[in-house]
């Protein structure tokens, strides 16, 4: 029987697609599904503040009354306001190794999203770029990390034979905790020794407050960075109400100068592994493990959530090394914290600065996410505006500004 895509609106059909993955992924060590209330929540239009500025449609690909695919398509409307586009996502994307069940998926999302008016589609975004992204195409045998989608070996081939292309790559870093070279303590101890500069760990008592600050660095250091959309309040909110039981103050980090948030450096622990044999279900005998899980015994593993310094302090020489003081004063948190190594993601691979910076850390690439993209606008239409640019007159090239060799530390 052929594949049908149908729309997902019941509870019961939500319950299919959340659980597809159970199936799809069976028998492979390293899977690990997150918690299903949590991913009830950012399927859920009340509940996730995504759906105050976009919208999305979930799907299901069907044979024989059975779920074989699944997929989401959304708009963010402050994304095509901020870069001038006309640009949707797909997301979520889990399909058996057919390339008919792929096909029928991907076709579903292009035409919902032409018939919104979309030109250009790109993913996977679940829902858009400050939630999880990226369909991994290296790392496939690594052990999962909180908030960083996991896929299947087969995904990406899918999804190119779909006419789908690479628009960027995010990478992800690997760190076994140690301290940093000793090439770098003479940067480290100048930087720390500069007037009011203060590094100091985040207070989990006041954690609404400590979100903001973290958000104004965020909204700050990233705003330059491929996809980059501002991080709304409530989005902030609900990160914070997330993450309170997780937090971990001895490696979440935020360096002030003169009393201003000038970077930051956050830590978290890995859920995934204190999650690991939960099979995404949470029951009260479950909720003890995981305290004692996360705040007793201590997970071995972490995740470098964010790490950036606002662009005026990456401009003064005397802070020039205060991205190595950050990584420094998290070294110190991990050791007190029995952490064995972390993940750096995602890091852009254009990020050609922070990419040179991270081997001074001793960190090396161990895993990899790919973002696609396709023009929605017919080939005819293409070929013809190529036309009309190429006739047109060119304007003499401005001389190039000179470029600033501070080093640019935001990571997305």
């Amino acid at each position: 029987m052929s594949v049908q895509v149908v729309p997902v609106t019941t509870k019961a059909q939500r319950e299919e697609w959340l659980r597809l993955p159970w199936r799809l992924y069976a028998g492979r060590k390293n899977w690990v599904p997150n918690l299903l209330m949590l991913q009830r929540e950012v399927i859920d239009r009340k509940k996730n503040p995504f759906f105050e500025h976009g919208e999305a449609e979930l799907f299901l690909a069907m044979r024989d009354e059975e779920p074989v695919g699944r997929i989401s398509t959304s708009i963010d409307h402050d994304h095509n306001r901020d870069h001038h586009e006309r640009t949707g996502f797909f997301g979520f994307f889990e399909t058996e190794d057919d390339p008919e069940v792929a096909q029928a998926l991907l076709t579903m999302a292009e035409h919902w999203l032409r018939e919104k008016g979309m030109d250009t589609v790109r993913g996977p975004f679940s829902f858009s770029i400050n939630e999880e992204l990226g369909l991994m195409v290296e790392g496939f045998d690594e052990p999962a990390m909180i908030a960083t989608p996991q896929a299947l070996p087969y995904y990406g081939e899918l999804v190119e034979a779909q006419g789908y292309e690479k628009a960027e790559d995010l990478l992800g870093y690997r760190w076994d905790v140690q301290k940093l070279p000793e090439r770098i303590n003479e940067a480290i101890e100048r930087t720390r020794a500069v007037p009011g500069l203060k590094v100091r760990n985040a207070n989990p008592w006041r954690l609404r407050r400590e979100v903001d600050i973290l958000l104004d660095i965020y909204n700050d250091a990233w705003q330059e960075n491929w996809g980059y959309v501002q991080v709304t309040q409530k989005e902030a909110a609900k990160l914070a109400a997330d993450l309170r039981l997780i937090v971990d103050k001895r490696v979440v980090l935020i360096a002030e100068v003169d009393g201003e948030p000038a970077g930051t450096v956050v830590g978290l622990p890995n859920l995934y592994e204190a999650i690991h044999d939960f099979k995404g279900f949470l029951d009260p005998i479950k909720a003890i493990k995981l305290v004692w899980r996360l705040k007793i015994r201590g997970p071995k593993q972490g995740r470098v959530f964010l790490f950036g310094v606002k662009k005026k302090f990456q401009r003064t020489r005397d802070l020039y090394g205060l991205p190595f003081l950050l990584l420094a004063e998290l070294y110190e948190g991990a050791k007190k914290g029995r952490y064995e190594w972390c993940e750096e993601s995602w890091v852009l691979e254009s990020n050609s600065r922070l990419n040179t910076l991270m081997p001074y850390w001793g960190a090396y690439v161990y895993k990899r996410w790919r973002i696609y993209e396709k023009s929605l606008v017919p080939h005819v239409l293409v070929e013809a505006a190529e036309v009309v640019e190429a006739v047109e007159p060119v304007e003499p090239e401005a001389e190039a500004d000179d470029v600033d060799d501070v080093e640019d530390v935001a990571v997305s």
